[in-house]
């Protein structure tokens, strides 16, 4: 079941329940009104029925709405799993509160422990830049977690389902003192926020991003942090990046040779091509080996352009030789269309790329 059909009159009913409303009229309202529209359309639904039955003075209403939200939830307890329904109240301090600056920032900092607020902050954050900027800060010393990964989730130049903000996107500058507090946080959760932060940057940033992620290394040299750092660096090192690749262990050129790389001639539609390579270390010490492929499908307009996915991570010794290999499917997808005739296939050793090999798509 797509994702969006979550929000419909089940969870509506769940929703008005907890927030004191009447389930049964409440769902009936939002039933008919998303049928024929997208998750973020519904979410808005749900919030504006929200606002039409709840007090009309917004603090008084978004007060009863903190009241109610449940316990705060625990390391590992993912909100898609244990609070998704509350989505709409995010929606809904968007939507409503920007004209309430502080008590809109305490209801997202409270809605955080509970669901999440990265959403709701986004119109403060492009509103009132200083003054949210100075409460992530404050958020970033909270001893929640879920306070701790607001901090930095709500910053992100590149959200996931929330606009771009565009300020960060042309200089992440001001979110690095943030992330610096966090890098190292105990919680998992904190940490995979700062890494999703640091790859938003190196998008539009990558000397900033690899910078950072050095810097964070000669720090704590935890395999924790290590982790962090690729992570963050994540975009980069699919697309060969030589500074990323090296920041993480996998020097480009370091004496690791491919002897070969074997698909068949020709790949029906359908079904899974075999991938071998076979690689071998040269140099004289043991050498961290990070092996990508890259497959170029044929466009409709003819035009061939590279997915990149991962072959193998491991440690070759001296003298070494390993041949690795994968099946890639070529099944038709949501996302994916697939056009006859010649495409092909090349392996990136720590961001080294051979030469293509050819093969045949028949359909």
């Amino acid at each position: 079941m797509k994702m969006k059909y979550y929000f419909g009159a089940e969870t509506a009913r769940k929703l008005a329940a907890q927030l004191g409303l009447d389930a049964d009229e409440y769902a009936a309202w939002v039933a008919p009104r998303v049928d024929d529209l997208e998750i973020k359309d519904r979410v808005g639904v749900f919030a504006a029925g929200l606002r039409d039955r709840l007090p009309k003075d917004y603090e008084e209403a978004v007060g009863g709405i903190v009241d109610k939200l449940g316990p705060e939830l625990a390391e590992g307890e993912g909100y898609f799993n244990h609070a998704f329904h509350l989505w709409p109240v995010s929606r809904f301090i968007e939507e409503y509160g920007v004209e309430h600056l502080e008590v809109s920032l305490d209801a997202i900092e409270a809605l955080t422990r509970a669901f999440t607020g990265e959403w709701a902050i986004r119109p403060f954050l492009a509103r009132y830049p200083e003054a949210t900027l100075a409460r992530v800060r404050e958020w970033s010393l909270s001893p929640s977690h879920n306070v701790r990964r607001l901090s930095t989730e709500g910053i992100r130049p590149r959200l996931p389902w929330a606009a771009v903000h565009r300020p960060f996107v042309e200089d992440p500058n001001p979110i690095i003192p943030v992330l610096d507090r966090l890098f190292a946080d105990p919680s998992l959760y904190v940490r995979t926020s700062v890494a999703n932060n640091l790859n938003d940057i190196a998008k539009t940033h990558p000397e900033l991003a690899v910078a950072t992620a050095v810097r964070w290394m000669d720090a704590d040299a935890s395999p924790e942090v290590a982790w962090v750092a690729r992570r963050g660096l994540r975009g980069l090192v699919k697309a060969g990046d030589a500074a990323a690749l090296t920041a993480v262990g996998f020097a480009p050129g370091s004496g690791v040779e491919v002897l070969s790389v074997a698909v068949p001639p020709q790949v029906r539609v359908g079904e899974k091509m075999p991938v071998r390579a076979t690689l071998v270390n040269t140099a004289d010490t043991a050498l961290d080996v990070l092996v990508d492929y890259r497959v170029y499908l044929r466009k409709s307009n003819g035009s061939a352009r590279p997915t990149t996915f991962r072959l193998g991570v491991f440690t070759l010794a001296p003298g070494e030789e390993r041949e690795i290999s994968k099946t890639h499917s070529m099944a038709v997808t949501s996302t994916r269309t697939y056009y006859p005739g010649a495409h092909a296939l090349t392996v990136m050793v720590n961001g080294m790329e051979t030469v293509p090999v050819p093969f045949e798509l028949v359909m």
